[in-house]
């Protein structure tokens, strides 16, 4: 039934599944709920671009309960649109506290990010569901709009091009690994989190165009035009990149600083004597034992290493940084000074995890724009291919931004960019003429059924077209209409296309009235697609026409005739309207046809008096064609 028409008539249900009867078990009612989800909804925004009507939705349920498997999920289900949006929220959350929490949840107490683990094995799990959904979630094939529900095909189109292996990789609970890389990072054994940093940022640092394949249903449902997404994919897209690299760019000076050698040089500063001088000593290690002291409370059980850690009594800044300094050479001091002296500060001051993020944040952002170098995480090797990479990074990404830009004033998909022109001048014009909000809204839904989001000039395009190729184009598109109007049928093709020619396409709104009872007719209609309903002269609902009907023929055979019935659109109808000038003009060299059609309609209309006369009125509603 389509929503907002109160109908009078028994009708099938658009889900074509069994009707629910007294007595039913609350388990098969669930069952068919379940079911009713799963398949196409004209709700979704996507369906209105597949499938034009309620009819074809009708169709498509009925081929999907009739010849697949009823775990098969429809790409244009409730389901699938709501599902859709919860992955997004997942498969978003998941990437960025992936880096985030292998980043900086090693400089927190243990017990605090035992939630950040569970919060994540809970997205992967969502993300895990996805992957087995995948298998019997129906596609659609770009090139010919084809729906695929066959579960092998489906399966099969999933399996190429390695999609589930990327996609495993993808939900693989990573973050169990946390507290092994964390106690490694405490022993100074750091060779196998680096290169597992290194891993995580190469698969998925490119990894957001998987996340706005699921992100496209909200703008649709919001009606966000295509501007206003293509700047929304770029803020979320350099959000993502930054985070990234902002992670990236914290952790890596932090492991790889661990793994520099200890220090055999002499004294070079003579301060041995003051009895905090060390023989071998390591400022990656020296990091640690301080982050260890801080944050692992002097764990010897769960963080044992085989030599002894450097302890600095008593544990304060100005300790640290003495003991730093009287044991780091003055040849290397240079190298990590800054750096060294930055996580010391956020001992002395307990900065937070935020504080930590925010500010590796504005370095990363400050060396993308090319506003200078950050010495902060040192002068030493890493940190210079740290620095060229964001700085590459960051010309290619903000270049990419700037063409984007550009695209999005000069083109930006031009179809759609010269649509959403139009509906700004449809508002504008509404605005300056004082219609009201309805009357407004009336016009930019008959844009949107017209158009579909792609404005285009139908006229334009076909004058560009020779006379055989443009008339090709209409028989396409028009001729499964006329082949099933008895009056045509024998009518040679040459007048057929003839026909087609002369066919006015409109749109018809919801609730629009395509002829009224007791007016004079003077066109015949054919319904591509969409669905109306018959009213009597009385007002009773007779039945419905769906894609593929037509009516009024009597109209271009004789013209005054009066209407008998009132049709009105039930959803967004296209019609083609042939008008009694159009066909007589073309009739008219061909008299013995017109002589057959007005004998074939003298004995339609002679059948219908005598149903109408035998049968009741709710069983006869096909007079209203005269």
């Amino acid at each position: 039934m389509i929503a907002g028409h109160r109908c009078t008539l028994r009708h099938q249900s658009i889900t074509h599944l069994a009707p629910i009867l007294p007595g039913t078990s609350r388990w098969v009612k669930l069952r068919r709920f379940i079911r009713t989800l799963m398949l196409a909804s004209p709700d979704h925004p996507e369906t209105k671009n597949y499938l034009k009507s309620h009819t074809q939705v009708s169709n498509e349920n009925k081929r999907q309960v009739g010849s697949h498997p009823p775990y098969v999920i429809h790409p244009f289900s409730i389901f699938r649109q709501y599902w859709d949006m919860v992955v997004f929220v997942a498969l978003t959350l998941h990437l960025l506290m992936l880096a985030f929490d292998f980043t900086f949840l090693i400089f927190q107490d243990e017990h605090e990010y035992l939630g950040a683990i569970r919060f994540d094995l809970l997205l992967c799990g969502v993300l895990m569901m996805e992957v087995m959904l995948k298998f019997i979630t129906g596609f659609v094939i770009k090139e010919t709009n084809e729906i695929v529900l066959e579960p092998k095909r489906i399966a099969l189109n999933y399996l190429k091009y390695g999609r589930l292996v990327y996609d495993l990789l993808r939900v693989m609970p990573y973050i169990l690994l946390l507290d092994t890389f964390n106690r490694a990072y405490y022993r100074y054994s750091v060779d196998i989190y680096l290169a597992f940093i290194i891993y995580l940022y190469t698969i998925n640092i490119f990894r957001y165009h998987e996340i706005f394949k699921y992100f496209k249903i909200i703008p649709t449902i919001l009606r966000i035009g295509e501007k206003k997404i293509l700047l929304m994919k770029l803020v979320m897209n350099t959000i993502y990149v930054l985070h990234w690299s902002a992670c990236l760019r914290y952790i890596l000076p932090e492991l790889t600083i661990v793994m520099e050698p200890k220090s055999s040089e002499s004294d070079v500063l003579g301060l041995s004597r003051q009895g905090i001088q060390d023989e071998k000593f390591s400022v990656g290690h020296f990091l640690v034992d301080v982050y260890w002291r801080h944050y692992r409370h002097e764990d010897f059980v769960h963080y044992p290493v085989s030599q002894g850690r450097m302890i600095v009594d008593p544990p304060n800044f100005e300790m640290y940084v003495r003991y730093y300094f009287k044991n780091r050479p003055i040849d290397k001091r240079i190298v990590d000074r800054n750096f060294v002296l930055m996580k010391l500060d956020d001992i002395r001051r307990n900065a937070t995890i935020f504080e930590r993020y925010l500010g590796s944040m504005k370095s990363t952002v400050k060396i993308c724009l090319q506003a200078g170098r950050d010495e902060d995480a040192g002068l030493h090797f890493i940190n210079n291919i740290l620095t060229s990479f964001l700085l590459l990074g960051g010309w290619i990404w903000f270049t990419y931004i700037l063409l984007s830009m550009v695209r999005l004033i000069v083109s930006s998909e031009m179809s759609q960019t010269k649509y959403e022109e139009f509906v700004n001048e449809i508002r504008a014009y509404a605005f300056n003429k004082r219609l009201s909000d309805d009357f407004k809204s009336r016009m930019l839904r008959h844009l949107n059924c017209r158009y579909r989001r792609h404005y285009f000039n139908s006229t334009a395009i076909l004058k560009t077209m020779s006379d055989n190729l443009r008339r090709s184009i209409q028989m396409d598109n028009c001729y499964h209409l006329l082949r099933y109007v008895e009056m045509f049928r024998g009518l040679p093709r040459a007048i057929i296309e003839d026909i087609v020619d002369n066919l006015h396409f409109e749109i018809h709104l919801e609730g629009d009235k395509l002829i009224e009872a007791g007016t004079q007719g003077d066109s015949m209609f054919f319904i591509a697609y969409g669905t109306a309903a018959v009213y009597s002269a009385q007002g009773v609902e007779l039945g419905h026409l769906i894609d593929g009907a037509h009516f009024g023929e009597m109209s271009v055979l004789n013209k005054g005739n009066q209407r008998t019935a009132t049709i009105e659109a039930l959803e967004n109808c296209e019609i083609y309207r042939l008008t009694y000038e159009s066909f007589q003009k073309l009739i008219e060299p061909h008299p013995h046809l017109l002589l057959g059609m007005h004998k074939l309609a003298e004995e339609r209309v002679a059948k219908a008096e005598r149903d109408r006369q035998s049968l009741p009125e709710s069983e006869v509603y096909d007079n209203f064609l005269q």
